[in-house]
């Protein structure tokens, strides 16, 4: 099931990159492309310092995941609480999807002007400076920082998985889907994936998606408020695959040896006739 999760999270980050990152970022996208361009820089250099950005915003994003999904891990050893996570990061997610549709502004609520900082403001335009390849990845982890409803969707969603190795990975999933459209803005820039129109439309679609994946964690934490040992199977079945799997392989090591041992003793023998 969590396969399902992980594939339709990336769908809807991809979907929204196209929308909501390339109007966020595309503007910083921009800003150092130009710089690159006036300098004559290749091709290839221009892909890899546009990797070097896209890497710096996804470290971000992973520590961010891996921190909200550990805060997420103390509802994991209770169903009941399990459940009621489930039904407040729904609820957020819901929240969080009619706002970025433009419906609600409880995302505005949330953002805070880190970016009116003056140590901000300093460190961002040293970044953007591009003295050397390593500003474009301090940039990346700068941008990372700047508040963004689309990532608070997705760190709700990280949360619910109450773990912080799966609450890094959504947000390594999010950061890399989002790399696809800012790293086609950026090597395409000023064509048809800046329109407003296009930009819209991707938005709109990665909202109502996030909207309806709130709504199944919202009827995923239900079934787990209706019955709240149903965490405790799903751990012990985790346990008993492990256990089996376990078994199998010392079966296998075991059966290996015993043909290791047969062949040895039948080489053997076939050695003592030829003598």
């Amino acid at each position: 099931m969590e396969i399902l999760d992980f594939i339709s999270l990336f769908g809807i980050a991809l979907v929204g990159g196209f929308g909501h990152c390339i109007g966020m970022c595309g503007g910083i996208v921009l800003a150092f492309s130009s710089k690159m361009a006036n300098n004559d820089t290749s091709k290839g250099r221009i892909v890899g310092f546009h990797l070097l950005y896209n890497l710096g915003r996804i470290s971000t994003y992973v520590l961010l995941g891996a921190l909200v999904g550990g805060l997420g891990s103390m509802f994991s050893l209770n169903g009941t609480l399990r459940g009621a996570l489930f039904v407040f990061v729904g609820i957020l997610m819901v929240l969080a999807g009619f706002s970025l549709f433009g419906k609600l502004k409880f995302l505005t609520l949330l953002e805070h002007s880190v970016q009116n900082s003056k140590w901000y403001q300093m460190q961002f335009q040293n970044a953007l400076s591009l003295r050397s390849p390593f500003s474009l990845y301090l940039l990346g982890i700068l941008n990372g920082l700047l508040p963004c409803g689309f990532v608070y969707a997705f760190l709700f969603s990280a949360a619910s998985f109450a773990s912080v190795f799966k609450g890094a990975f959504v947000m390594l999933i999010f950061g890399v889907a989002t790399l696809v459209p800012l790293l086609l803005f950026g090597i395409l820039a000023n064509t048809i994936l800046y329109k407003p129109f296009v930009r819209k439309f991707a938005m709109n679609l990665a909202a109502i998606s996030i909207v309806i994946f709130g709504v199944l964690m919202i009827e995923k934490g239900i079934k787990f408020l209706q019955n709240p040992q149903m965490s405790h199977k799903m751990h012990q079945a985790i346990t008993q695959d492990s256990n089996a799997q376990h078994s199998k392989h010392k079966d296998s090591a075991r059966k290996m040896e015993s043909s290791n041992q047969l062949m040895q003793v039948e080489s053997y023998n076939v050695d003592s006739k030829n003598n």
